[in-house]
């Protein structure tokens, strides 16, 4: 389901009380979207769950990720907000100090109530809104226009 092309507004969120640099906030937001454009799809929503990190959850043990460095995003596009559904996704670079997107992995939709941190953690995926922190510095915009390759 390719993008049609045109202007497609973003909202960017963290999570609320997130530490992470101003400096670095900017350029998450950036590589969260080169992430979500890797399917090919205009997100509506995109929460940066993350900063850049080399570790990943398998079968519940935090282990180094043997893709590498990345930062943790989930995107929502078309109805998923109103249905509570998100894409999680993981945009791979070559450093921790690296934003530039190299490969990505994306999951199935799932439920916004899909727990993180831990099972018995309390905390889910997807809060409510006034959980999150809206990044509203963005001096990024983006278009897209109609890929030739599609015949359109």
């Amino acid at each position: 389901m390719a993008s049609k092309g045109g202007v497609n507004f973003v909202r960017y969120f963290f999570y609320s009380g997130n530490t992470i640099r101003a400096d670095r906030k900017e350029k998450l937001v950036a590589l969260a979207y080169a992430t979500a454009r890797d399917q090919h799809l205009a997100p509506k929503a995109i929460l940066i769950r993350s900063d850049i990190h080399n570790t990943t959850s398998i079968s519940g043990k935090r282990v180094v990720d043997p893709r590498g460095w990345h930062g943790t995003f989930a995107f929502k596009f078309d109805d998923q907000t109103e249905r509570e559904f998100h894409v999680a996704s993981h945009g791979y670079t070559t450093g921790k100090e690296e934003f530039r997107l190299i490969n990505a992995t994306h999951t199935p939709e799932k439920s916004d109530f899909t727990p993180r941190g831990g099972k018995n953690s309390g905390k889910v995926v997807w809060p409510e809104w006034d959980e999150l922190e809206e990044y509203v510095d963005s001096p990024i915009g983006y278009s897209h226009l109609p890929d030739e390759s599609d015949g359109k």
